[in-house]
């Protein structure tokens, strides 16, 4: 007994470093990018186009990695090698901001590398849960928030001092030490591992991994995933729009960098407490209730924010972070590790990722976008408003008609 709790904590301090080094290394290049696309000239708008463009990328990219993942290679090894491949884009993207192509180019290959990572880390870490119960994923989701909250306040601090370029150096540093970590984490066995570990013990099984048509046809005729999966949708498209223009409007309110940087540090530091807890929330509240409760602080947050007066009430508002997503994103990792079938589970769990952070920002970036020439940064959250508010509502109709398992 006590050899497995000794090896269930040093799973847990494993794959905590992972998650936190990852969130830190990414909060460096990605909570800026419009930030430093602005610095060096270019329009809001074509910096928005820009994550537009990256947001449609990362929704291809991200059912493909689980797919990969549930079949033929595990998480630990996908995340390895992206990651190192990761690491040159983010040292490079300063030097190449002169060219507006090339710096679409390296924003792109980022995404493909670094921006579908979050996906495929909470798939791996689900995964470790199923196999080490006591493992608890919102420690290590709630300490890699941690981890970005000081990470955005150092990163605002390092880039009005030192320049983007120095920031980009230090995020690539820390996802080198992610990846050290992750080489000694244990991996989750994908299909073809079981399939060749059943073959030696003489337990044979079908040796044909799930086609892509029979993985689809799976996910799709689960309504409670489709239900969770539409509502997200809405919810985070919102959000996307938080992520993409919190920068126009801190500008707007008088701020700069070291000011993103602190909207940044507290809306993750906001997320700890939720996140440690919810395991706790979940065994005494239905997964599906909490995902609903969810989506009214999703609104909540951004009509105040939408209607804030100045940068202080701005900035308050978004502890509501800690009510929204804090809650929304463990929950829906626990729903849907109990809802979706284990063969199919890292895909549904990385087109989760990739409808929530990768189609919502597409369909978000664009729309606020357009209404940020037309209308200004305002009613830019005026419609993320009513887009959750469009969520929310979706998420009591299924409740009211029992879609939700």
């Amino acid at each position: 007994m006590k050899q497995l709790l000794s090896e269930d904590l040093t799973i847990q301090i494993k794959s905590t470093l992972v998650h936190s080094l990852f969130w830190a290394s990414y909060c460096a290049f990605s909570s800026f990018i419009v930030t430093m696309l602005t610095d060096y000239g270019y329009s809001s708008a074509t910096a928005t186009a820009m994550m537009t463009a990256s947001s449609v990328l990362s929704f291809i990219a991200q059912p493909v990695s689980g797919y990969i993942c549930d079949n033929f290679i595990p998480h630990k090894w996908v995340y390895i090698v992206l990651t190192i491949c990761a690491l040159p884009t983010m040292v490079l993207m300063p030097m190449l901001l002169f060219s507006p192509v090339l710096t679409l180019i390296s924003m792109l290959l980022f995404t493909v590398f670094m921006v579908q990572m979050p996906g495929l880390l909470d798939a791996w870490v689900i995964g470790l849960t199923n196999l080490h119960p006591r493992l608890n994923y919102g420690i290590s989701r709630g300490s890699s928030s941690f981890a970005f909250a000081i990470a955005a306040q150092a990163m605002g601090a390092l880039t009005a001092v030192y320049g983007h370029g120095v920031r980009c150096w230090v995020g690539a540093v820390l996802g080198l030490l992610s990846i050290l970590v992750a080489v000694t984490l244990e991996p989750v066995p994908c299909r073809r591992n079981r399939e060749s570990s059943e073959e030696k013990e003489q337990k044979p099984e079908s040796k044909n991994g799930l086609s892509t048509a029979e993985t689809i046809s799976r996910l799709t005729k689960n309504h409670a995933y489709v239900l969770l999966l539409v509502m997200s949708f809405l919810l985070f498209m919102g959000t996307s729009c938080f992520s993409s223009f919190i920068p126009v409007l801190t500008q707007e309110l008088g701020g700069g960098s070291g000011e993103v940087g602190t909207v940044f540090a507290l809306t993750a530091l906001s997320e700890v407490p939720a996140m440690f807890l919810m395991a706790a929330i979940l065994r005494k509240i239905p997964a599906k209730k909490v995902i609903v409760l969810a989506g009214l602080f999703y609104l909540l947050r951004l009509s105040l924010t939408a209607i804030a007066p100045n940068y202080t009430v701005m900035l308050l508002v978004q502890v509501l972070q800690g009510l929204s997503f804090a809650v929304i994103w463990p929950a829906a990792m626990a729903y849907l590790n109990q809802i979706v079938d284990y063969e199919v589970r890292s895909t549904a769990i990385m087109t989760f990722s990739s409808v929530t952070l990768g189609v919502s920002g597409i369909f978000g970036n664009a729309i606020g976008t357009a209404i940020l020439a037309a209308s200004g940064v305002r009613m830019v959250f005026v419609f993320a408003s009513i887009s959750a508010g469009i969520g929310l509502a979706l998420g009591l109709y299924g409740l009211a008609r029992k879609i939700w398992k």
